[in-house]
């Protein structure tokens, strides 16, 4: 059994003799391969070739690519700062006023940005490992999408003194994420996730999240299964245990666990109803913890999800500065 097969039998419910290991994963492989994240942001088959090159040298059943937090706004035309060692760095908010809102929606955010340099880096290594390894891509969702648009505090802000503001913000910013993951469906991935940190329980109340922000996860999970995808995900940070019920109800087959969220309590809640995917510690465990370190909580996580619709994973992005020999214990640790 693949990589690719063994991540699809957990979706289809049929979990095998272990569970797949598919990390959240993509800057923090450059540095190991001597790429400077300045290349791996600005190339299609740099991004590419570190992203396979990972798949290969550790072993994992999958991968995930994403462009990172600004990749929307830039698309949309905000002005983006590339430096040299770190991800693409957004110098421009777009709806500091929100009577910009009209004129971005004259503009196309498949064409803009880094968009197209992303389709081809998914397309790149969806065509040399697509047979073998299962593929994830990633867009931003609604709220995390429009808070890069309007700035974080001012969303704040905003979702307390102008909640209709607010909706009319995330109607278009659920609308870019239609059309985006329409257009990627073509590029090759096996599965798309919704990258919404701002949605975490430790960022905005449940109650507000309920609110604002679900009623256009259900819409946007409605629209990317009109569009051909068959594995949905939801990535929220942080503490996701009073909003799993609700991620559950946007229709979404998987959802990331972080690791302040106990394995155990995360399956209990979910109930089997959705695939989970984590919950390793990525900064304590896996860039300054030991190997031994590593090799031991991956297996008392194994222990603990055994049979269950889980994929071994960290609970958030592995950052760059993490040791190899750490992600290498954490693969070993799973007798991939």
């Amino acid at each position: 059994m693949n990589g690719r097969e063994r991540v699809a039998r957990v979706f289809a419910g049929e979990p095998g003799a272990r569970p797949p290991v598919l990390p959240i994963m993509h800057t923090g492989l450059a540095p190991l391969f001597g790429v400077a994240l300045g290349e791996y942001f600005t190339c299609a088959e740099v991004m590419a070739h570190v992203t396979v090159r990972g798949y290969r040298a550790f072993g994992f059943d999958g991968v995930q690519l994403s462009l990172g937090v600004a990749g929307e706004a830039e698309a949309l035309g905000a002005r983006v700062a590339q430096p040299v060692d770190a991800p693409p760095v957004l110098r421009e908010r777009l709806l500091a006023d929100v009577r910009n809102l009209e004129a971005l929606r004259r503009r196309d955010p498949t064409a803009g940005g880094r968009m197209p340099l992303f389709f081809e880096a998914v397309q790149r290594v969806a065509g040399e490992i697509g047979e073998e390894a299962f593929i994830l891509a990633t867009l931003r969702g609604p709220l995390l999408a429009g808070a890069q648009l309007r700035g974080v505090e001012a969303m704040l802000i905003d979702m307390v003194e102008a909640p209709d503001a607010v909706a009319a913000v995330l109607d278009f910013t659920t609308d870019v994420a239609a059309r985006l993951g329409a257009w990627l469906r073509a590029s090759g991935a096996h599965g798309l996730i919704l990258g919404e940190a701002t949605c975490s329980p430790n960022f905005i109340a449940p109650a507000m999240y309920r609110r604002l922000v679900l009623p256009q996860h259900r819409r946007l999970v409605r629209a990317l299964r009109q569009a051909g995808w068959q594995v949905i995900g939801m990535h929220i940070c942080g503490n996701t245990l009073p909003i799993i019920e609700d991620v559950i109800a946007t229709g979404v087959d998987f959802m990331d666990v972080d690791y302040q969220v106990p394995a155990d309590q995360a399956l209990a809640r979910a109930r089997g109803r959705v695939v989970l995917r984590g919950n390793l510690d990525p900064s304590a465990l896996f860039r300054f913890g030991a190997p031994e370190q590593v090799r031991a909580s991956t297996r008392a996580l194994r222990r603990t999800v055994d049979g269950a619709r889980w994929i071994m994973s960290s609970g958030c992005d592995i950052p760059p500065g993490t040791p190899t020999e750490n992600v290498a214990a954490f693969v070993e640790a799973m007798g991939a």
